[in-house]
């Protein structure tokens, strides 16, 4: 459900269909070896703690130890048979190691019917597990700043894109079913200044409203909730802000979602960023003119085109209008403690970007352009989200109780409706109803006003658990979300994130099976899966080397180790049929880690090559989920 460019234009013939097959079995004289799938980057001391042997066959039981440096911690045995992973591997066996609580250092090693070790994990409290992982996070969004103002450090970046500076607004482009450009753009108007801001994903230099409000409201919130944890958060939120402002302009009462495009034309006589593989700054270099190289099929590249979410005084899709809101007044809500003047400001943009939701008549949500890169239907819960944070802000600024019960009342109206359209999502880009829904338990109980009961919108978060709890029946390895038709890694900590708040704002749990589930969540994500790899860059002993990112590609190592793109989270395993046709860019630099074809299904497939977006390309919003996940952790829940 991501990026659609796989039919980019080829540079050479190259592709990956025959390197992710489906797995073959193995044969009776050459079993494929038992493996040991474990969270790489480790498990909470009072927490559940689960490992998964991956065996050629069934067996009646399998013994294990959990080992430190020093000797034996923790002997099991388990006939825990949770299902067949592939032809491979037609027995996953759970194993179950909760009892033990010492902090340190550990390994899994299988004991019969085979032997084999895990990688190294380690047993901790929340902020030995979680902390740095969050730092990482940041960290990956400071890599993907553009504009002026980037840090050199961070892989060796060089402002970017100045012209951005004075860019100029184009109606918005029409594309066929393929992504194709139709027809010539058209200007109608500028010059505006939308320089800054977070280039989107790995393998482009676009920047979508859409993504980055997303990216920004989850920042500013563990920003806000953890103040005094993390130096470089709040610094890289307010940056992220910063652009986020610069795209709503209250006077004209329009809004810009996209600077740049992605793909041009099927000509190539408009040509889009995915034309190109090359470091951000070189798009100001380019030399658009008539004989030069690239010439004027690359003047959109050079000179990017800003597109509004419709034109000047017309109503604003709602889920770019509540995703704006909820920026500005978690904005408002950051600033209140040392500059009330703009508290003030943000939270009137709030309230001013939220005015102008159009409700009625919808149609088809902007996202980006073209919409089937990010083809959202849903928007009740951005509308819920932007009045919950407005409600917040009205506290945190002193506003009258009149003042706060009518926002109270509007965000209440948008949970009603967001509950009553149903939803077959989790929390993710595409539904944010779980963190909206939490924020406005907070807005309501700070104010000791109820126009919803928080039992119901707690019971709706509890939905949002037992549906991927009932998804992860079918998965050996937990995952509460389809392997293959959706994003893993992101729903993944999404559900952690859920159930963190389920819990912070008091849910039920007796029997403590949310927690776990949760806890298996951010365990699939970490390496415990099927491939036996973390989907995070720098988390845990195997992860990404060879992500879809020009900038990690160009600028960094390929081997893992000394300049990576530390906390970029990739979506990992995707639809074997979205691996067919990659192809390479001129440019890019050929790499590949791993072997995980013997691990694939029919339903999903993974590969750490820089031709595999579908694994491999990291992004904004999976890696802002996982920051938010890491902080909940960090701090003891989920």
């Amino acid at each position: 459900m991501r990026r659609a460019w796989l039919t980019l234009p080829a540079a050479t013939a190259f592709t990956l269909a025959a390197v992710i097959p489906a797995a073959a079995p193995a044969s009776a004289a050459a079993l494929a070896p038992p493996q040991v799938r474990i969270n790489q980057v480790g498990y909470p001391a009072d927490g559940p703690k689960v490992a998964f042997a991956m065996l050629p066959r069934t067996v009646a039981s399998v013994r294990f130890e959990v080992v430190t440096p020093y000797g034996v911690a923790y002997r099991g045995v388990s006939a825990d048979d949770v299902g067949a992973w592939n032809a491979n591997y037609q027995a996953v066996y759970r194993l179950s190691f909760s009892r033990l609580s010492l902090e340190g250092q550990y390994q899994v090693k299988l004991l019969s019917p085979a032997r084999a070790s895990s990688p190294r994990f380690i047993i901790g409290d929340g902020p030995q597990l979680y902390r740095e992982l969050v730092d990482n996070s940041v960290r990956y969004f400071t890599s993907e700043r553009d504009g002026p103002d980037v840090v050199s450090s961070v892989l060796s970046r060089q402002p970017a894109n100045l012209t951005d500076q004075k860019a100029y607004v184009y109606a918005d482009p029409r594309y066929d079913s393929n992504d194709n450009l139709l027809g010539t753009l058209k200007k109608t108007g500028g010059p505006v200044d939308v320089s800054g801001g977070w280039f989107d994903a790995g393998g482009g230099y676009e920047k979508f409203g859409y993504t980055a409000s997303y990216a920004d409201a989850l920042m500013l919130l563990a920003a806000r909730d953890f103040p005094s944890s993390y130096d470089m958060l709040a610094p890289e939120a307010e940056f992220g802000l910063q652009w986020v402002t610069k795209l709503w302009n209250p006077a004209r009462k329009v809004l810009y979602a996209q600077v740049g495009i992605g793909t041009g034309n099927a000509s190539n006589t408009i040509q889009g960023d995915y034309n190109f593989w090359f470091l951000p700054q070189r798009e100001d270099r380019l030399n658009v003119k008539p004989g030069g190289n690239p010439g004027p099929s690359a003047y959109y590249v050079k000179y990017r085109p800003v597109f509004p979410a419709a034109p000047a005084g017309h109503k604003v899709s709602p889920d770019l209008a509540g995703r704006f809101a909820a920026d500005f007044a978690l904005g408002s809500q950051l600033a209140m403690g040392s500059d009330a003047a703009s508290a003030a400001h943000l939270l009137s943009l709030a309230r001013s970007v939220y005015a102008m939701a159009k409700t009625t008549s919808v149609g088809q949500l902007v996202t980006v352009f073209p919409h089937d890169f990010y083809p959202a239907t849903q928007w009740k819960s951005d509308m819920l989200w932007g009045a919950a944070e407005i409600a917040l802000a009205d506290e945190a600024t002193g506003a009258a109780s009149a003042r706060v019960r009518a926002d109270l009342s509007v965000a209440a109206r948008w949970a009603r409706a967001y509950l009553a359209q149903g939803h077959d999502d989790t929390f993710n880009l595409y539904d944010t109803g779980a963190v909206a829904e939490a924020e406005l338990i907070q807005a309501m109980r700070q104010a000791g006003d109820f126009p919803v009961a928080p039992r119901t919108l707690l019971a709706d978060m509890a939905a949002q658990l037992r549906a991927g709890q009932a998804q992860a029946k079918g998965d050996p390895f937990g995952l509460g979300t389809q392997l293959g038709d959706s994003d893993a890694s992101p729903h993944a900590f999404g559900l952690f994130i859920t159930d963190a708040l389920y819990q912070k704002y008091g849910g039920s749990d007796p029997s403590g099976r949310f927690a776990s589930f949760a806890q298996q969540q951010l365990n699939f994500a970490l390496g415990a899966n099927g491939w036996g790899t973390s989907f995070v860059v720098g988390a845990g002993t195997v992860f990404p080397h060879c992500m879809q990112s020009e900038i990690a590609n160009l600028a960094g190592s390929l081997t893992g180790t000394g300049p990576i793109q530390l906390g970029a989270t990739s979506d990992g395993p995707s639809s074997p049929d979205n691996f067919t046709g990659l192809s390479t860019v001129d440019g890019m630099r050929a790499c590949s880690a791993g072997h995980f074809a013997p691990f694939n299904t029919k339903a999903a497939a993974y590969e750490d090559n820089v031709l595999s977006w579908p694994s491999v390309e990291p992004a904004d919003d999976y890696t802002a989920n996982s920051l938010m996940a890491f902080a909940l952790g960090a701090a003891g829940l989920g």
